[in-house]
């Protein structure tokens, strides 16, 4: 068994198709079939079955897969603390990030990463809010950027950008018109809000009560996972929602949908990064650390 192996396996888990993996690590199907029925003849089990557009882990499977991930965090952690040594640039950041992060921050600061240290790969993994920071806690990856304050003491946090959540609505309804609106202009319509554990849905509810607004008190409409799926919603005249001005500002200026402002509410909130803190000192989570606290200017 080698650390090649446990590669594939990891890979094809996440993604769940030969095709994608071969493709992904520029290799052919063959030489990942091979890889794994290495593994399959090591463990002398099934790691993998057939599913619905490709492959699962089975109950075996999943076992190993779960090792594999901290062997190689394992492995990675070495390279990085003896290149710090010897002041290299080489290794990889798995970044883990809710949805709004993953679209509107991550991109850029990828980017810039990758052309100051060319050597470096980055990986990203996609959740909400609540899952990215149990990746982090299971240290599935090594930082993540979220929507909402973790509470772990084992964690470093450093607030990374500032955002405000603004109220969208459909461009025909009668609040279109206006530049800004009362709550009271609002309790009575239908609320589309994002699903548990995302640091939009917390920092909304959290807003709306403090402006005197109860969660039970509002007409929900729906609950969607994604601000995408949230503004394609109001669009179609579902409902309105407050979203971040970070993934309305395309929308709006696009005609489809209308941002407006709601006199009583205060909606600022903070992007955060945030690593475990044993690996404080780690030059590659400090560069990406330092990077993402200069966004605004990116």
């Amino acid at each position: 068994m080698n650390l090649k192996s446990l590669k594939m396996l990891v890979r094809l888990a996440d993604r769940g198709s030969f095709s994608a993996v071969a493709e992904e690590l520029d290799v052919s199907q063959p030489a990942v079939s091979m890889q794994i029925n290495n593994l399959e003849e090591r463990f002398d089990t099934e790691l993998f079955r057939r599913a619905e557009g490709g492959v699962e882990l089975t109950p075996a499977g999943r076992i190993v897969y779960r090792h594999a991930r901290s062997m190689l965090t394992s492995w990675q952690q070495l390279n990085l603390e003896i290149n710090r040594l010897q002041e290299k640039h080489i290794g990889r950041l798995t970044v883990g990030a809710s949805t709004i992060p993953s679209t509107c921050l991550l991109p850029a600061l990828m980017s810039r990463m990758m052309e100051e240290y060319p050597e470096i790969e980055i990986d990203m993994r996609v959740g909400d809010s609540g899952e990215a920071i149990s990746m982090l806690v299971e240290r599935e990856v090594d930082l993540i950027i979220v929507g909402h304050r973790p509470e772990e003491n084992s964690f470093i946090i450093k607030p990374v950008v500032e955002d405000r959540l603004e109220l969208i609505v459909p461009v025909d309804d009668e609040l279109a018109r206006a530049e800004s609106v009362k709550l009271e202009d609002i309790k009575d319509k239908n609320f589309l809000i994002r699903e548990e554990g995302s640091g939009t849905r917390r920092a909304m509810l959290s807003g709306l009560e403090k402006a005197g607004m109860k969660e039970n008190e509002l007409s929900i409409r729906g609950e969607l996972e994604s601000n995408e799926a949230i503004i394609a919603a109001v669009e179609a005249g579902l409902g309105i929602s407050f979203i971040s001005r970070l993934a309305a500002g395309r929308a709006a200026a696009g005609g489809r949908i209308e941002r407006i402002e709601v006199e009583e509410m205060n909606l600022s909130r903070h992007f955060y990064l945030a690593y475990n803190r044993e690996r404080e000192g780690e030059r590659l989570l400090e560069e990406f650390a330092a990077l993402a606290s200069g966004i605004n200017n990116l």
